[in-house]
């Protein structure tokens, strides 16, 4: 089986493939104040709650947009399993061309979206992650990675208004329905956020979709706060919860003669 790992700035997501079937999945938080035991005991703890033997554990493939975490979870695999782990990084071959001016520069979660959207969903593309930021990307139909954008996260930014003003108040966001006007401050600020997002991410996927090699263009999305940006986007979008741990399993596959 195969263990796979997407850190990123606020959690981390495990999950354990038996050959293309995701068997578990879980959540971490990232938190820089654990020690590389505390990873280890964690990882342990959540295979047996799931499962899963760790000595069925072949191999680990693992992404990362956060260095200080990487080396300590690194550790923490390398105390459990005897396994060959790999890092999406420079170096590993992705199945698509990267068009970008520094492709160095590409997050190592965006590598394992594409991967896994070229491989299930077909060019072209565009590709919504939603976490702690929000990435927006074009990948062309020669499944060029053209570029994107990066936006700041929904839940980042509910926060940011209410820490940066003195009378807004803390407001739940959840999917759903938000009429254009909100008639008091709660209302107003689920509907700036909500909707705001929507026509955003909307505006850009028709920008893109207008490029060249682009007609046409499937639109995937992932991501944590996902269900929150695109509940109000009119563009049709179809959300993939697992993309960038299918991305991870399809990676490994690619860079290692062991077929899964």
């Amino acid at each position: 089986m195969l263990l796979t790992l997407d850190i990123g700035n606020s959690n981390i997501s495990v999950g354990v493939f038996a050959g293309e079937t995701l068997k578990m999945r879980a959540k971490l938080s990232a938190t820089a104040e654990r020690s590389s035991d505390e990873f280890a005991a964690m990882l342990f703890n959540l295979l047996q709650i799931n499962h899963v033997d760790p000595a069925a554990v072949d191999g680990c493939m693992l992404a990362s947009v956060v260095p200080g975490l990487t080396s300590l979870v690194e550790e923490a695999v390398g105390r459990l399993f005897r396994v060959p782990l790999l890092r999406v990084g420079p170096g590993i071959k992705t199945g698509f061309r990267i068009s970008i001016d520094d492709p160095s520069q590409l997050g190592a979660d965006l590598v394992a979206d594409t991967a896994a959207a070229l491989a299930e969903y077909g060019a072209p593309l565009v590709l919504v992650d939603a976490g702690t930021v929000t990435t927006i990307a074009a990948v062309d139909d020669r499944s060029t990675y053209l570029g994107g954008c990066i936006l700041p996260g929904i839940r980042a930014s509910a926060e940011l208004l209410k820490e940066t003003t003195a009378l807004l108040p803390s407001i739940a966001l959840r999917p759903g329905g938000e009429e254009c006007l909100g008639r008091n401050s709660a209302d107003a600020m689920r509907c700036g956020l909500l909707l705001g997002s929507g026509m955003m991410v909307d505006g850009f996927i028709q920008r893109y979709q207008a490029l060249p090699r682009m007609e046409g263009a499937k639109v995937i999305s992932t991501g944590g706060s996902a269900r929150l940006v695109t509940a109000q986007c009119r563009s049709r979008i179809h959300y993939d919860p697992d993309l960038t741990l299918k991305g991870l399993r399809h990676l490994y596959q690619l860079n290692t003669i062991k077929k899964l």
